[in-house]
């Protein structure tokens, strides 16, 4: 059925509270607010889970979890050379992605260079282009581009974070985000005036966040600026 064991799993226990979905909603609802010593915790439970079990989900919960770290902290908490290794010859051993594949690409995607992030878009559609029929798949494409925007900002290449966007505007249209992400489109096309120190209208575009009750996500979007903005600052000084 051209079909990986985990996109099976993933599936077929959609609707079931299974332990790896309350270690993925941990990951991704809640990592941010937790302390970098219950996240050390964590590490250490996914490894004993893979040690024990042999299921590669684990292996990449921690490994993502060490990235985390390492980039929240500007400093190399963890030597993840090994573990950057690993998560490369899975993804490249892979032919047929599916929403596991895609979640680890999307959540590594800083150990990746851009000109590889670049060159991997059109093959990541080819291989996930059988999971272009099932709602979450437009939700994987935004979630991942949304990504690369931010990563491209923060490696000030802006041709290619036109280039996501313009993919994000695309993808848009086919999914329940389009309010989101084309308002997220509006904002990283004013960020990209800002940091080029052109006139824009940034402030209103994250307004419209904050009067629609997002105001948690308005003052990331604001604090993803100033870094931006200071760092463009530094790099011409």
């Amino acid at each position: 059925m051209n079909v990986s064991i985990q996109e099976y799993l993933f599936y077929f226990n959609d609707s079931t509270n299974t332990e790896k979905e309350l270690a993925t909603k941990y990951f991704y609802d809640n990592v941010i607010k937790r302390r970098d010593l219950e996240i050390k915790e964590r590490i250490l439970d996914y490894q004993s889970k893979y040690k024990n079990s042999k299921d590669f989900y684990y292996c990449c919960l921690s490994i993502e979890l060490k990235l985390f770290l390492n980039k929240k902290n500007d400093e190399e908490i963890f030597d993840v050379a090994e573990d950057t290794g690993i998560i490369k010859k899975y993804l490249e051993h892979v032919t047929q992605w599916g929403h596991f594949e895609m979640s680890i690409f999307a959540n590594c995607l800083y150990i990746f260079s851009s000109e590889y992030i670049r060159a991997t878009f059109n093959i990541l559609l080819k291989r996930t282009k059988i999971l272009s029929k099932i709602d979450t798949y437009q939700n994987d494409i935004s979630i991942f581009l949304n990504n690369c925007i931010v990563l491209a900002f923060e490696r000030q290449h802006y041709q290619n974070a036109r280039f996501y966007i313009h993919e994000l505007y695309q993808v848009s249209g086919k999914t329940p985000r389009k309010a989101y992400d084309r308002m997220m489109c509006d904002f990283y096309l004013e960020l990209i005036k800002t940091v080029n120190g052109q006139p824009s209208t940034i402030d209103t575009t994250i307004y419209q966040f904050k009067k629609l009750g997002f105001n948690d996500h308005a003052k990331m979007l604001e604090n993803l600026r100033a870094k931006l903005t200071a760092k463009v600052k530094f790099s011409i000084a």
